[in-house]
């Protein structure tokens, strides 16, 4: 497994092995493990920026028994400019590399972690998207996104199974965007105006039931999107205000001033390199993701919780941290 220690890796690790798998986590060597501390996993250091490694981890997991699984939820999360080069070596040629890694070892199954990017935004008014949706390149000049469908489309090719979960909210992950979102309604409430784009969310501990199922009963060579429901932005802070008793904001931005504001900063983005504000995240949040879980549900068995229970479950962990 790659991920082992991320936001979803740590609650999926503890289901594989109830599920009586033995796990094998290839990690780096600066990877936090303590989320793991006391369970049996075997560590093996590597990284997916080195293919070698890959091979490394992949025959001694096949040596220790019969290679059943590979899950691949490493990837690089990033919209600076500045990390292009990187995405496409950890999302792209990380992928690529694992997945032959793991063909030669003679692993049965393998189940790729992509995300709902890989699908495309849903640019019509009201559309709503699914595995099948016809994918519009518009977006392709956004990094993450192009490497995100590119690694997909490796997975599809090799006989994969593709999970791809939209924006994953819970408690547990102090530095990821959705925490930081929630965070900042409860430390200073809801801004006045927000983005005009829109977001498909899911519970983190649902995409790790779902990484499980399609393991168990997913196809080979077929996507599943794990999403729960579909929120505009303007939604999702009106609900964020709401459980902490602040001010909902006055609407969203019209696109064109949330674009003019993407490009406006594009400059001293070039100057010095940007994070949150970083232009190509900025562009997406002027996107709509839209999308249908029917398939994960009907051929998984896959049933995710309400998104305002996950809200709430994030509110009072960040409360108690």
């Amino acid at each position: 497994m790659t991920g082992a220690t991320g936001f979803v890796g740590r609650r999926l690790v503890p289901g594989l092995i109830e599920a009586g798998y033995a796990v094998h986590a290839l990690v780096r060597e600066t990877s936090d493990r303590s989320s793991l501390a006391g369970l049996p996993v075997t560590y093996h250091t590597g990284s997916l920026e080195e293919a070698d490694s890959l091979v490394r981890a992949a025959r001694a997991a096949a040596r220790a028994g019969t290679p059943a699984l590979a899950i691949h939820s490493g990837a690089m999360i990033s919209y600076r400019g500045t990390d292009r080069a990187r995405q496409e070596r950890i999302n792209v040629g990380g992928t690529q590399a694992l997945l032959r890694a793991v063909g030669d070892a003679g692993f049965e199954r393998v189940v790729h972690v992509g995300s709902i990017v890989a699908v495309g935004a849903a640019r019509a008014t009201g559309a709503t998207l699914d595995e099948d949706s016809a994918w519009d390149p518009f977006l392709e000049h956004v990094d993450y996104v192009r490497t995100k469908r590119r690694a997909d489309e490796l997975a599809l090719e090799s006989g994969a199974i593709v999970v791809d979960p939209g924006a994953i909210f819970g408690p547990g992950a102090e530095h990821s965007n959705t925490t930081r979102f929630v965070d900042e309604i409860r430390r200073r409430g809801a801004p006045p105006w927000v983005p005009p784009g829109g977001l498909a969310v899911v519970d983190v501990d649902d995409v790790a039931g779902g990484i499980l199922a399609a393991a168990e009963r997913g196809r080979a060579g077929r996507r599943y999107l794990l999403t729960e429901s579909n929120w505009s932005l303007l939604e999702l802070f009106t609900l964020g205000a709401e459980l902490v008793g602040r001010r909902p904001p006055r609407g969203a931005l019209p696109r064109w001033a949330w674009l003019a504001i993407a490009t406006a900063v594009v400059p001293l983005d070039r100057v010095r390199p940007l994070e949150l504000l970083a232009p190509q995240g900025l562009r997406l949040l002027a996107e709509t993701y839209r999308t249908d879980s029917t398939r994960a549900q009907a051929e998984l068995g896959w049933r995710p919780r309400p998104f305002r229970s996950t809200l709430e479950r994030t509110l009072a962990w960040l409360d108690g941290s």
